[in-house]
């Protein structure tokens, strides 16, 4: 299948938490790199995030991508994309269908733009929550505990839809992540191509930004609470859908662009579960932290066993065979990340 080891790639969704440290991935791997941002002022961010690569990266604007033709010249003359554009808005009040448009539009105009251009391989950054529930609802799980690639997240889209404006934030992302991603195969499928395409899909990403220019990313932000005072001990049992570190999603959607077989291919990112306790255990692990007041995590051993027995589970080994990688421990990962927000003394701790 198409794959390619050099050349110039573009990168949506560039100046976010991913997309910074993708660019960062593919720079490090030898590409050059072109990103796709909506005002100038990003791409100059984006830059300056890495000095050491002046000569090889550049931008270029696409201010709306749900815009027909929004990606037409943003292509011309790659070799390679991988796309992280998409609405991400946990408080988005409006109709669950409105989001999903924007999503699948954007897919649907990048890969339309890409149907003359010389690419090889088209990688997409989807989620988890294209395959299984963000939000746990026994009812929806009917038993069900562990996820893989062969999976989708139908009933999340199906409560969308239903519910609409109504819809918590939560669903009307995931569903707009399921349906972006159904566009895409469809894509494929009708067209066949000459290029390919490939399918990230991480459970929640952590770790520590590549910079604070934009202020903590609202994945991390997760773990604020339990670095101040007043954290509320009756939710550490509180579920997250996986967590993975971000540095390990940006190297795997690099290497899908170069790894022959993985065309064609859904690859599920996730490391381990992940619980509010978790975060608690990290937030006060910081020796050089004040941890006066701050609400501690529940370390035994058998509480974690408890958690983990009645967890959600997204299955990511296929991702680790087919990329030759290792995931980085959840505890490192959290560490990281608050020992970055400590440092920084982001968010006015």
């Amino acid at each position: 299948m198409p794959a390619l080891d050099s050349g110039l790639i573009l990168i949506t969704g560039a100046s976010g938490f991913i997309g910074s440290h993708t660019v960062k991935a593919a720079l490090d791997s030898g590409y050059t790199v072109r990103v796709a941002v909506r005002t100038p002022d990003k791409g100059e961010y984006v830059k300056t995030l890495f000095p050491e690569y002046a000569e090889s990266i550049s931008y270029t604007i696409v201010e709306n991508m749900d815009v027909k033709g929004a990606y037409d010249k943003a292509v011309e003359g790659i070799d390679g994309v991988i796309h992280l554009a998409s609405p991400v808005d946990m408080r988005f009040e409006g109709p669950a269908s409105d989001m999903i448009a924007v999503a699948v539009a954007g897919v649907v105009n990048l890969l339309d733009a890409l149907a003359l251009a010389p690419v090889k391989r088209v990688v997409i950054l989807s989620s988890v929550a294209s395959i299984g529930p963000v939000v746990r609802n026994e009812a929806q799980l009917d038993g069900k505990r562990v996820y893989t690639e062969a999976q989708w997240n139908d009933e999340g889209v199906a409560e969308a839809l239903q519910l609409e404006a109504a819809a918590s934030g939560r669903v009307k992302y995931a569903a707009s992540k399921a349906q972006a991603e159904r566009a895409f195969w469809k894509w494929f499928a009708d067209h066949k191509p000459t290029f390919d395409g490939v399918s990230i899909n991480p459970s929640f990403n952590f770790g520590p930004p590549t910079a604070f220019g934009q202020g903590i990313p609202s994945s991390v932000g997760i773990v604020v609470p339990w670095l101040k005072p007043g954290a509320d001990a009756n939710t550490l049992k509180q579920e997250f859908a996986g967590v993975v570190d971000v540095r390990d999603v940006a190297y795997a959607s690099v290497k899908a662009l170069s790894t022959p077989e993985a065309g064609g291919e859904r690859y599920i990112l996730s490391a381990d579960t992940l619980f509010n306790n978790d975060l608690a255990i990290g937030a006060t692990a910081d020796k050089e932290a004040n941890t006066a007041g701050l609400t501690r995590g529940n370390t035994d051993p058998a509480f974690r066993a408890e958690l983990d027995s009645k967890a959600i589970v997204y299955d990511g080994s296929k991702a680790e065979a087919a990329f030759g990688f290792k995931y980085r421990a959840k505890d490192r990962t959290i560490a990281e990340a608050v020992e970055a927000i400590r440092k920084t003394r982001a968010g006015a701790l």
